[in-house]
């Protein structure tokens, strides 16, 4: 807390400050958002020091910078470009999934078509997010059904399990309904044109919680919730697929 001292000479009160907190080297405030020019900074002076730290000898630049990158990512909270799209990716996703749960009889690839295509007009109406943002959320909730609908193909048992991800919300319906599901499902794909192609999630996108594998090395990292996916910790590749 900030002191006062009385001028003897003049009588007046003056403030005496508190020397200012400085932020470690390294470190950061969870609370501050830091600047994309400010992260950059932090890295560049986190890979110089690594090659200081071993004379200036041998190593690799690159590898220095990734793994500075890695170590100032786990430091530095998201930027407030990223909390904006994981808040908004969140509320797509549980529209999407409101919107498919309400489905109590018949399904068709237009039901899930319009599924997402509602959610995303719900969403923009209520003028939380640009437009902008929702668009660019609304491909990564469109890829996660694409790659739970490969999943699930035709086994009705599959909507059981995690990887049926937004579409768990029909796993407690009968068989009928299931099967009409898996058939409804089949069709989406067929009508996208680009059911068969292989799901991957790059660096930098949104990825819902569980488990991602690297495509390059097979290395795992596993989600606890929703987030940016980072580079492979092993290889440094940057293309991962559900598992």
């Amino acid at each position: 807390m900030a002191r006062t001292k009385k001028s003897a000479a003049t009588g007046s009160t003056t403030k005496k400050r508190s020397p200012a907190r400085k932020t470690p080297p390294g470190k950061a405030n969870a609370t501050e958002a830091v600047s994309a020019a400010e992260r950059e900074r932090m890295i560049a002076e986190a890979a110089y020091f690594r090659a200081l730290g071993r004379g200036f000898q041998g190593g690799d630049p690159i590898a220095d910078w990734l793994a500075a990158e890695r170590e100032v990512n786990r430091l530095l909270p998201p930027s407030a470009e990223q909390r904006q799209d994981l808040a908004a990716y969140e509320k797509l996703r549980t529209r999407v999934a409101t919107s498919l749960g309400a489905a109590r009889e018949t399904l068709s690839a237009e039901n899930i078509r319009a599924a997402l295509t509602q959610a995303v007009e719900q969403l923009k109406a209520a003028g939380e997010h640009t437009a902008d943002t929702v668009d660019r959320v609304a491909a990564i909730v469109e890829k996660d059904m694409v790659g739970a609908a490969q999943y699930i193909g035709s086994r009705a048992e599959a909507f059981s399990e995690r990887a049926a991800d937004l579409f768990h919300v029909w796993k407690d319906h009968g068989s009928e309904f299931l099967g009409g599901a898996t058939q409804a499902l089949g069709d989406w794909l067929k009508a996208r044109r680009e059911g068969a192609k292989p799901v991957v999630y790059r660096t930098g996108e949104m990825a819902s919680a569980g488990m991602l594998e690297c495509t390059a090395c097979g290395e795992r990292l596993v989600l606890e919730s929703a987030a940016h996916v980072p580079r492979c910790p092993r290889c440094h590749a940057l293309e991962f697929r559900r598992r």
